[in-house]
């Protein structure tokens, strides 16, 4: 099931990523963080847990193989739902954010199509 890996690795490292650069506000290196992300403010930290934890989560997935499939059943719904709501609560159609939400959910839904298709929850 390569597709399912590869969504718990675009976890790792997009979530992983973004988790750190907003978390520890790496404006110097990323300038365009606070136009995508906002400004460095405790909502902005706190979505950076968020991001963090994703990516923490999809780590231990990708190498503990039996939590793969419960950790990516409980995992990748959340995601695609949150992901998807993004569309509808950003006002600003130039950020990116939620048109790579939109991306990262269709990968994330075929995961789970894989999934249930191919009966592993058994």
């Amino acid at each position: 099931m390569p597709i399912i890996v590869a969504s718990l690795v675009v976890n790792v490292l997009v979530a992983g990523f973004f988790g750190l650069a907003a978390g520890f506000n790496l404006n110097s290196i990323l300038p365009k963080l606070d136009v995508v992300f906002g400004p460095d403010t405790p909502s902005r930290r706190i979505l950076s847990c968020l991001y963090l934890s994703i990516a923490a989560v999809s780590a231990v997935a990708l190498v503990v193989a039996p939590l793969r499939v419960p950790i990516v059943v409980v995992l990748l719904p959340l995601q695609i739902i949150y992901k998807v709501l993004t569309l509808f609560f950003i006002a600003d159609l130039c950020n990116p954010v939620p048109w790579w939400n939109l991306v990262i959910s269709a990968l994330h839904a075929a995961s789970l199509w894989i999934v249930f298709s191919s009966q592993s929850l058994r």
